[in-house]
């Protein structure tokens, strides 16, 4: 199987924190994924983010079905690093 990787940075005028409140809530990506991908986390609640923790989602892109996994591969207290499988 081929690992491909992407890198993405993207500011936002709110302090770090605030950001990581919400960001670090694997089930807000629900909030901000728009509807007509179906979008689905299939790990159940509550997911403690830390390094180790997998979570698994779901998703329909143009009528196909994509599954993926993520693994928190570095958490610190303000950021953490998600390798997606």
């Amino acid at each position: 199987m081929r690992i491909r990787r992407l890198e993405f940075q993207q500011s936002f005028p709110r302090p770090r924190e605030d950001l990581f409140a919400f960001f670090g809530d694997a089930h807000n990506l629900d909030a901000i994924t728009p509807p007509w991908l179906h979008f689905r986390i299939l790990t159940p609640a509550p997911i403690v983010m830390q390094v180790g923790a997998h979570i698994e989602y779901r998703l329909r892109l143009r009528g196909i079905p994509v599954r993926w996994l993520t693994e928190i591969t570095a958490f610190y207290e303000t950021a953490f690093v998600k390798l997606r499988r």
